[in-house]
């Protein structure tokens, strides 16, 4: 009889140590509940809310896109220090440049160079690791920089910022709502100023406008700061690139421009955490917006996430070309999220964007935020196709503008993700006279 060789005492170890774990109830209830036995189902409520007819002209004329790209640039010779870049960008197109791209895969390099070049880069700059201003903690160099980096000579977005935040859109006089923070040093509540520099009435510390956001409110200042910081930034930096035109618009008077304009966000419509602060501003102007009758195509364009992967595992929840989406929140928190829903607490601080599906071809489905008619708590509970006043003219122009260089994408995203993705792109002002010349 051959020799068998049995299990070693240490694999035998680790495989009674498994099916002691499996044994535990606990566990075996999960692992139960992970089990699946058959393909997935599509759930009953998965069925198109809406039909945009793709045959009908669009309004929309130029399109504007906001991306970003954020990379670490070690020190070659110490790699222990280092800093992060973060390259926003916004670029601005006409529809009919696009449907020429979109038409043209093999567009003269020339006249491809001439239509990217219509894009405005704002790189900033952060410490990640490694690197402090002489004398001061991590916590306080971050705060010097977050707030260099938003005025004229970098970025120019502290004007945008103060826009949102101290509600400008109003006329001179109007009654506004208050806001408040804690002063970093003594941490009593205060009202802040409309200054980009105020000082604490009860301990005199001296803030930055840019101390409102929150970026550093769980930072240790002893501790070395992770990327999660810069993340942070660069969304709020995208956000504030988004809005710079708008705010110009309404500076300047010009609120029938926006209407010819779809604005388009790489990613959702949202700030975590601390991000509120400049969500409810930007929900505010976009309600004084509709009270005037103004229009503002805007959608912001999810490429992971819940929602992306609904529609990957059940495309036939929008089976033909135009087809809509529209989840409730408990269909989205339970059947999309996987969470649980609670109609009690339907507070929702750091969005202003209702989620959709939609198949905008044969081989493109898309997910999509859009802001609805009430921007309270995020959107309507259960949205309908009238609480999306602008969805159909966002479908209808994104429909001309799909590409097939990657899996569901869009041009104007692939050409934006194509400039900000260039790091070593210097800061380009190209753009600012024809963002100016819209708005004249």
């Amino acid at each position: 009889m051959p020799y068998s060789k049995g299990p070693k005492p240490r694999e035998a170890a680790s495989k009674i140590a498994h099916m002691e774990v499996i044994n535990n109830p606990a566990i075996a209830n999960i692992l139960q509940n992970l089990k699946v036995d058959s393909a997935p189902k599509k759930p009953n409520a998965a069925t198109p809310a809406l039909n945009v007819d793709f045959s009908i002209p669009t309004k929309i004329e130029q399109v504007l896109t906001v991306d970003a790209g954020l990379q670490t640039v070690p020190n070659p010779i110490r790699r222990e220090k280092a800093m992060s870049f973060i390259n926003p960008g916004v670029s601005i197109l006409s529809l009919d440049d696009l449907k020429k791209i979109a038409n043209d895969p093999m567009m003269d390099p020339r006249d491809m160079g001439n239509m990217l070049s219509r894009c405005t880069l704002r790189p900033a700059y952060l410490p990640l690791r490694g690197v402090r201003m002489t004398g001061r903690t991590m916590r306080d160099t971050l705060r010097e920089i977050i707030n260099a980096s938003l005025l004229p000579a970098v970025t120019g977005l502290y004007e945008v910022l103060e826009f949102l935040l101290f509600e400008q859109w109003l006329p001179s006089g109007s009654v506004k709502s208050p806001r408040s923070m804690n002063c970093l040093f003594c941490r009593d509540t205060f009202d802040i100023p409309e200054k980009q520099i105020f000082s604490c009435p009860h301990c005199g510390f001296e803030h930055f406008l840019s101390d409102y956001l929150g970026l550093l409110s769980s930072s240790d200042p002893v501790e070395q700061p992770s990327e999660t910081i810069a993340n942070s930034f660069m969304r709020v930096l995208e956000l504030l690139c988004l809005f710079r035109l708008p705010m110009l618009a309404t500076k300047n008077g010009k609120h029938d421009r926006l209407e010819k304009i779809l604005f388009i966000k790489d990613g959702s419509l949202m700030l975590r955490a601390e991000g509120f602060r400049v969500i409810d501003g930007v929900r505010r102007y976009l309600q004084w917006l509709r009270s005037r009758g103004v229009t503002m195509h805007l959608a912001g364009v999810e490429k992971t996430g819940n929602m992306v992967e609904f529609l990957a595992n059940f495309p036939d929840a929008v089976p033909c070309d135009g087809d809509v989406l529209i989840p409730s929140r408990q269909f989205l928190n339970e059947e999309i999220q996987g969470k649980v829903y609670d109609p009690t607490n339907p507070r929702n601080r750091v969005s202003f964007g209702t989620r959709v599906g939609v198949r905008l071809s044969a081989s493109h489905v898309v997910a999509l935020q859009v802001p609805s008619n009430d921007l309270t708590n995020g959107g309507p509970e259960n949205p309908k196709p009238n609480d999306l006043p602008e969805l159909e003219e966002v479908v209808r122009a994104l429909s001309k503008v799909t590409s097939s260089r990657y899996e569901n994408s869009l041009i104007p995203l692939v050409l934006a993700n194509r400039q900000v993705s260039l790091a070593q792109s210097s800061s380009s002002r190209l753009l600012e006279e024809y963002v100016i010349g819209l708005i004249s």
